[in-house]
């Protein structure tokens, strides 16, 4: 079974995560943050990844600490869950439309972590800087091992935001799929 539980404690946060890659996208998600929330069971629905998790934190600082934690979890719990990557589909890509925004994201499970996400970066959503969220997707990269491109472009911030979540989402979904029985790398490891 492709799953994993990470349970981090620090002097900020307080997190465990339960993951399931084989799920139906089921979650229960509970942060403190409520658009956080939202983009998370997003991410499980879209993805079928089931995702439970329960994070804790200096909210009275800001959101940064809880977002930058669950990202390491999130990162942790997909890399733990891959195990040895063996027949897992490796690519995905999706091009997926909110409004008038649009995301385009393409993932490559490759084991060097790496975000590259074209977004204007000003502004907030649902309370929380837009600076928060590519930091969110750069963590859950780097701890991952997920090389990410993306490319979003609209006037709504949640709209963009909303659309991110949902193509990594689905190139996610793609990626993980079980399409062979053997690491899908000339080099034989990822």
């Amino acid at each position: 079974m492709r799953k994993a539980k990470i349970k981090r404690k620090t002097n900020e946060t307080d997190i465990e995560i339960r993951l399931n890659l084989d799920g139906s996208g089921k979650s229960d998600i509970v942060t403190g943050i409520g658009f956080l929330d939202h983009m998370l069971a997003t991410l499980s629905r879209h993805s079928g990844i089931d995702i439970r998790l329960s994070a804790e934190g200096d909210l009275h600082v800001d959101e940064h600490h809880v977002i930058e934690d669950v990202g390491i979890c999130l990162g942790m719990a997909l890399k733990q869950s891959l195990g040895d990557k063996k027949g897992i589909s490796r690519f995905g890509y999706a091009i997926v439309p909110m409004d008038e925004a649009v995301s385009m994201v393409g993932v490559d499970i490759s084991g060097r972590g790496y975000a590259n996400i074209a977004i204007n970066p000003s502004g907030k959503v649902g309370g929380i800087s837009m600076d928060n969220f590519l930091h969110f997707f750069e963590t859950v990269c780097r701890e991952s091992g997920i090389n990410m491109f993306a490319e979003v472009k609209g006037k709504n911030a949640h709209h963009m935001i909303e659309s991110l979540f949902k193509a990594f989402a689905v190139s996610l979904r793609e990626a993980v799929r079980i399409t062979g029985s053997d690491v899908p790398s000339v080099k034989g490891v990822i």
